[in-house]
């Protein structure tokens, strides 16, 4: 006779096939992909565009410069693609009320490959490839230098980030998206901008050292400083605004049916990234030192 302290060593089929899962519980976890997937189609993009950046090495390298362009801004729309994923999965996970410390995690490193390495990437080529600067010391160097200070303007975000972000109304320093969005520009437009301009050498050598030292450097120092920056989305997008800002949508609209699209995305990410430094002349005019010092705290 068995003592009815006795355990079985295993369960009847019946029990052992059945689904013990909390249906709460497994609903959370299906809603959950949606965010993870929409974070890593930003991933996918970035990874993309660095491979269309390496093709368009590859056709320079044969003579094909149209085909290498084509290929440059395509890794351009494909940075902007990643873009709206970014914009996309932390409001699909507040919906979906999933979000997680998992999230923001992975999230982060698919910005330091979409906003940080593929814009590097990006200039790298177009300096090398495009404007046909023989120095790849410079290039190198001044490309890694954005992707640094990238890495460090997520770390420093991730750190010092505490409120949920539909809270947040100004950014510590460039955001990531804003300083990619720059070279997304100027891999959209630098194509119809040399055939139009056809530069002398000398003036092909000034907008190399500009996209080198302007654009990487200026852009790399934006971001790791402590420049104030809006948050466009939470803004200009998120609830009741000033008719002011409405009619500023509006002239940007008006602008994408008048122009070129890739005129109009290049010149809007411009104007936001000059917008914070522009914001800080008065600081620097007034020469105090303590003002300038404390926006590379």
């Amino acid at each position: 006779m068995s003592s009815p302290d006795v355990v079985p060593d295993e369960l009847p089929a019946h029990i052992a096939d059945a689904d013990t899962t909390p249906p709460r519980r497994r609903r959370i976890l299906r809603l959950s992909t949606l965010p993870t997937a929409v974070t890593l189609g930003n991933l996918v993009c970035g990874v993309l565009a660095i491979s269309y950046l390496g093709d368009a090495q590859a056709f320079f390298a044969v003579g094909s410069t149209s085909e290498a362009t084509a290929r440059i801004a395509l890794a351009g729309w494909l940075i902007l693609a990643g873009m709206a994923c970014d914009g996309l999965d932390g409001r699909v996970a507040r919906v979906t009320r999933s979000t997680s410390q998992f999230g923001g995690a992975l999230d982060s490193l698919a910005d330091v490959v979409t906003f940080g390495v593929t814009p590097a990437v990006a200039a790298k080529v177009i300096m090398e490839g495009s404007l046909g600067f023989d120095h790849p010391r410079i290039t190198f160097l001044t490309a890694a230098f954005y992707a640094v200070c990238a890495c460090l303007r997520l770390a420093r975000f991730n750190v010092e980030h505490e409120a949920p972000e539909s809270a947040v109304t100004t950014f510590s320093g460039l955001p990531t998206p804003g300083a990619a969005g720059v070279i997304a520009g100027v891999a959209l437009t630098h194509g119809m901008a040399l055939e139009w301009w056809q530069p002398s050498l000398q003036e092909t050598l000034f907008a190399t050292y500009t996209v080198a030292f302007v654009v990487l450097i200026g852009l790399g120092l934006l971001m790791v400083s402590r420049v104030p920056y809006m948050h466009v989305m939470n803004k200009l997008l998120s609830g009741r605004r000033p008719i002011g800002r409405l009619a500023l949508i509006l002239l940007v609209v008006m602008l994408l049916m008048i122009w070129d699209l890739a005129v109009v995305v290049a010149l809007v990410f411009f104007l936001y990234a000059a917008s914070g430094a522009i914001g800080v002349i008065p600081r620097l005019l007034r020469g105090k030192r303590a003002e300038v010092t404390e926006l590379f705290d």
